[in-house]
């Protein structure tokens, strides 16, 4: 088996500003080690896909993985942290449900001597004490980025609705401030703005609400990620409405679905958030491992996709 990764592996995943980043790693350390990743939700196919990432890259390098499900519930992966603290795994690679709510399991990881790395989401507590590192996207940007598509395919002008992820998760904070940033500049109003928790169904079911109220009156839909975004379409259609001409609808993430329905004219845009963690989680660990010094965040760099650039290659 080839224990050594090359960043462009890693690069056709997702992109690192860490120019450490450029250099092979040689990943054989973490051959027969044990690593556990504590999933905050596997009920969206981002979530599927970043477990299934790591577990593909565990099987590559010859490490054992442990996995968990918190089933979006935050007591239950402070839970699943401490189960896997007291059963002594080597490392810990952890996506977070929310900012607050771990930092005692993550903590009590940190002292047994078990490196921590947070993925995709941040917490509110403080690294070397709490974890050795996280790797994520800029969900500010990614948002921002949206916005400014609606102000200038709008013109300036017309209601929109927002759909939000998780509350108290960093991606959800980070992705309605980026938004709110460019939104509350310009002459676009705001007109419904509801939880749907990142998942396709309630996306569709919040949708349906929102357009049986308001339905004319309705001109983009901002989703915080793409399953609620292709659940927003669905209720668009059932409704009566065409999306992509009576409503535009954009979301962050980037899968092959959302690519194709920018292809079919029914999504106006898609900003990729990368789930692909395995290859540059593990990459890190075994920087850890070999001892080399390892920075205390890294960030993604993401694009816009929209009808211009779309491909469903570019989609996980």
């Amino acid at each position: 088996m080839n224990k050594k990764l090359l960043i462009a592996a890693v690069a056709a995943a997702t992109m690192f500003s860490m120019s450490a980043y450029a250099e092979e790693v040689d990943l054989s350390v973490l051959e027969g080690k044990t690593i556990g990743f504590s999933q905050c939700d596997n009920r969206n196919s981002w979530r599927i896909a970043e477990t299934d990432s790591m577990q593909a890259t565990a099987d590559e390098v010859g490490a054992t993985l442990i996995a968990t499900d918190a089933g979006a519930d935050i007591a239950k992966q402070a839970s699943d942290i401490e189960d896997m603290v007291s059963q002594q795994v080597d490392y810990l690679v952890v996506a977070p449900q929310e900012e607050d709510g771990l930092q005692a399991a993550l903590q009590s990881a940190m002292e047994a001597g078990i490196p921590v790395i947070l993925v995709d989401r941040s917490i509110n507590g403080e690294p070397g004490v709490h974890y050795t590192t996280q790797i994520m996207s800029d969900f500010i940007w990614e948002a921002e980025q949206v916005a400014n598509l609606f102000v200038e395919d709008s013109g300036d002008s017309g209601n929109i609705v927002i759909l939000q992820g998780t509350q108290g998760a960093t991606s959800t904070i980070d992705r309605q401030t980026g938004f709110m940033n460019v939104i509350d500049k310009s002459n676009m109003k705001v007109i419904a703005d509801q939880v749907a928790d990142y998942v396709m169904d309630k996306g569709q079911e919040v949708m349906e609400n929102i357009l049986a109220a308001q339905g004319d009156d309705v001109d983009y839909v901002f989703c915080h990620n793409d399953d609620m975004a292709l659940g927003a379409i669905e209720a668009i259609k059932a409704a009566g409405y065409k999306p992509g001409e009576d409503i535009k609808v954009a979301g962050i993430d980037g899968p092959k679905a959302a690519m194709q329905a920018i292809l079919d004219g029914e999504e106006l845009a898609s900003c990729t958030c990368s789930p692909l963690f395995g290859p540059v989680a593990f990459k890190t660990l075994a920087m850890i491992a070999n001892g080399e010094e390892v920075e205390t965040s890294y960030q993604n760099e993401d694009t816009l996709y929209t009808i211009e650039n779309a491909t469903l290659d570019a989609g996980f």
